[in-house]
């Protein structure tokens, strides 16, 4: 992004063991200027970034260990808050991030692809707004808890006679 002359800021969310190393990373490719580190926050503190946010950025990869993510749940939160977002294909993110429809998927350690699905979705206005749409569907139909707990009762349920079973279920 930065070679291609994109002015741009880069929050940096969170802790983790490879915290040193990220920050060696950003100040070795020189990129000190377009960064803010902001560590642990609360959620509310991170729902006012989405707010501030263009484009939500994932670059899981796989450990060394085999250590993976499954699905983040920042992940689900963003596209809920109406933020198009770019992860890669590691672990179950692809299950989120329909490429090219709820969001841009690229393969991990490919940083050319990254910055050019970023770009993508900051400046595709068409495709940015399908995604948008998109996202929030997704998250509507697949992460809303009042209709996954009332999936799961019906499952208990099932065999049960309905009288019994009525007040387990909650209207929606």
């Amino acid at each position: 992004m930065k070679d291609s002359g994109v002015d741009f800021e880069y929050t940096l969310i969170g802790d983790g063991d490879d915290k040193e190393l990220v920050m060696e990373h950003i100040f070795d490719l020189g990129l000190q200027d377009h960064c803010r580190y902001l560590g642990t926050r609360t959620h509310r503190e991170v729902v006012r970034e989405f707010e501030r946010a263009d484009l939500f950025v994932l670059g899981c990869r796989v450990a060394a260990s085999g250590d993976r993510d499954g699905i983040p749940n920042v992940l689900v939160e963003s596209l809920a808050m109406g933020l198009p977002a770019v992860g890669t294909t590691v672990s179950a993110l692809p299950e989120i991030l329909h490429d090219g429809r709820t969001g841009l998927l690229v393969a991990p350690d490919d940083p050319g692809a990254m910055a050019a699905a970023m770009l993508r979705l900051l400046t595709d206005t068409d495709l940015r707004s399908r995604v948008i749409q998109q996202g929030q569907q997704l998250v509507e139909d697949d992460f809303d808890n009042r209709q996954l707990i009332r999936r799961l009762a019906e499952i208990y349920c099932s065999g049960i006679p309905a009288l019994q079973c009525s007040r387990l279920i909650p209207d929606t």
